[in-house]
């Protein structure tokens, strides 16, 4: 699990720590943050980031050794070496290893791997893709009401995905003509998002299309 700390500077001092399976959530409520507190950050997305790594090493040669021997055989018998010996192995062994770890582990924490934990919007785009593309299917059939219930059901479990405030913003738009709620939805995506990100940029664009004369 990712490692978030929510720090209140003028909240009453109070410390509290939950323990999950994959990783801990701590939440900070103090005058000062204690100074070891960045150093047992940095500790502990370490040992995630190693349980990750050691986690992919092991389903890799899992998978990897039935593999192998399955195109050693097949190899030898049709004189196909390099592919069948180390190649074929090597592709299906990560893509598996691969799947499986995205599916055990929390993607933002897959994303820390390579530096792209601070974008919380890309993890949730990764999280609930099927659901996006279902919203969008309901929208280019003009079936709105099917969408904004789709929409409205992910904001439940997300309602801070910019994305997701785009789409109900551009469904109430579209859909039924509810210029204020939609102008809300846009308005809420420009305080979440960065203003070179696509989301704000997109928000700005349509909350203009809801002031009509």
């Amino acid at each position: 699990m990712a490692i978030l700390f929510s720090y209140r500077p003028k909240a009453l001092d109070s410390f509290r720590k939950e323990s999950y399976d994959d990783g801990i959530l701590l939440t900070i409520n103090h005058a000062r943050m204690p100074p070891s507190a960045p150093a047992k950050r940095k500790k502990t997305a370490d040992v995630r980031d190693l349980f990750i790594v050691g986690d992919f090493i092991k389903y890799f040669a899992l998978f990897f050794v039935p593999f192998f021997l399955a195109g050693a055989i097949y190899g030898l018998i049709y004189k196909c070496y390099l592919m069948c010996f180390l190649v074929n192995p090597v592709i299906y062994a990560g893509g598996i290893s691969t799947i499986i770890i995205v599916i055990k582990h929390d993607v933002n924490d897959i994303l820390a791997l390579i530096g792209r934990a601070g974008e919380p919007q890309l993890a949730l785009h990764i999280k609930h893709a099927n659901t996006i593309q279902l919203i969008g299917v309901e929208m280019s059939s003009r079936n709105y009401a099917a969408a904004l219930k789709s929409v409205n059901k992910l904001l439940k479990l997300e309602p801070d995905y910019a994305n997701a405030l785009n789409l109900k913003g551009q469904i109430l738009l579209e859909g039924f003509r509810e210029d204020d709620e939609a102008r809300e939805c846009f308005e809420k995506v420009l305080k979440l998002s960065r203003p070179d990100s696509e989301d704000y940029k997109l928000a700005q664009a349509l909350r203009a299309a809801t002031y009509t004369d």
